[in-house]
């Protein structure tokens, strides 16, 4: 069975698209444009989803390798509601590669900015620092950025940034806890079992509570990120905080 497998994966391989437009940030923009004017009314502007699946999930579409992507994009699929659509060829992989990037690492989306302006930013009057970590420096009680670039999608990192509460919060979710003795605890769970969970509290401190200690606990629905990054940054710092922030990664791009 494994020697199918690897098989199979290496036909996979061969047969992956080389086109250059899947991951050049010109050809995704392009695509932006066209899957705006074109697919949005299915899909939602930001690939959400809508009458349309939700292109931002992995779900079932995410093994789908590029030219099957391409074929579908270009000649629909029978049978549903996905129409085919009557464009050039180049045009097409301009729609493949903008979604490819909605679920793609950041660190492979090549995203343009200045990536030490975009350190400068994150160390200094961003603000971002005083409550993420990268490489064991920075504060609490933010997740660790320290391999953002290969777990996140760069629109993913860009809607954390400028919408933090869109999507609702599902990690490191803002909770205040009451325990049976009267005293409070605010902080972010880190996790949870049915037995116990832990905070990390405002100062970094953790704490592991045991679920018979806790007499009623409210989690929020807002994210604790600050909501104003759209109107503190311009255009370009945040680009050029996006470049720096996907360039964090435990492994190197090629790998």
């Amino acid at each position: 069975m494994a020697g199918i497998l690897a098989a199979q994966h290496e036909v996979r391989d061969e047969k992956k698209s080389k086109n250059p437009a899947i991951g050049n940030p010109e050809a995704i923009a392009a695509g932006q444009k066209l899957f705006f004017a074109s697919c949005a009314g299915c899909h939602g502007p930001t690939g959400g989803g809508g009458r349309g699946p939700n292109l931002r999930e992995r779900g079932a579409w995410h093994p789908m390798d590029d030219d099957a992507m391409f074929t579908i994009v270009q000649k629909g699929v029978p049978g549903t509601d996905m129409p085919a659509l009557n464009r050039p060829d180049n045009e097409v992989w301009q729609i493949v590669a903008f979604v490819r990037s909605l679920t793609a690492p950041a660190m492979e989306a090549n995203a343009p900015g200045d990536i030490e302006a975009g350190r400068r930013l994150y160390w200094g009057s961003a603000g971002c620092s005083q409550c993420h970590m990268i490489a064991g420096k920075g504060g609490f009680p933010g997740p660790d950025l320290t391999n953002i670039g290969a777990l996140r999608s760069l629109n993913e990192i860009r809607t954390s940034i400028l919408d933090p509460s869109e999507r609702g919060v599902t990690e490191n979710q803002p909770v205040r806890i009451t325990f049976r003795n009267g005293a409070t605890l605010e902080g972010i769970c880190v996790d949870r079992t049915n037995y116990a969970m832990q905070v990390i509290d405002r100062a970094g401190t953790p704490h592991r509570i045991g679920m018979n200690q806790v007499e009623a606990i409210v989690f929020s629905k807002k994210s604790s990120m600050p909501d104003d990054y759209k109107t503190r940054l311009s255009r370009e710092q945040l680009q050029n905080l996006l470049a720096y922030l996907s360039r964090q990664s435990t492994r190197p791009p090629a790998e």
